[in-house]
């Protein structure tokens, strides 16, 4: 299980574990609790932004609007068994850099995730 920081500005981030793949779902261990990404979510996250550039807009209380935390909390009520906050965005997208999918930079206060193409 890799140990991997979450995307966001250094002094935000938090450090997580993660089991799993593209095509088996992942299991992001963070404290006490376990939470479900499934394949089809997964799936559609990269189908969606592909070869995109956005805002994470991980904010739980005003995420940026047509950012990638605001997608995640829209979308996974229908795509993925567990709803989730933009808060988890954070946390895919760690994963999903880790695997290749994107890069992230910061721009001033923002955290940009340019997916591949």
């Amino acid at each position: 299980m890799p140990n991997i920081y979450t995307c966001g500005n250094p002094g935000r981030r938090t450090e997580f574990t993660y089991e799993g793949n593209l095509d088996s779902g992942i299991i992001i261990k963070f404290t006490s609790c376990n939470i479900n990404i499934s394949t089809v979510f997964l799936k559609a996250v990269i189908d969606h932004f592909k070869g995109r550039e956005v805002k994470g807009g991980f904010s739980m209380t005003s995420p940026t609007p047509g950012g990638f935390g605001q997608w995640v909390k829209s979308n996974s009520r229908t795509l993925n068994e567990t709803p989730l906050s933009p808060r988890h965005g954070s946390f895919i997208a760690a994963i999903l850099k880790e695997m290749g999918y994107l890069q992230s930079y910061t721009d001033g206060n923002a955290i940009i995730l340019r997916f591949n193409a």
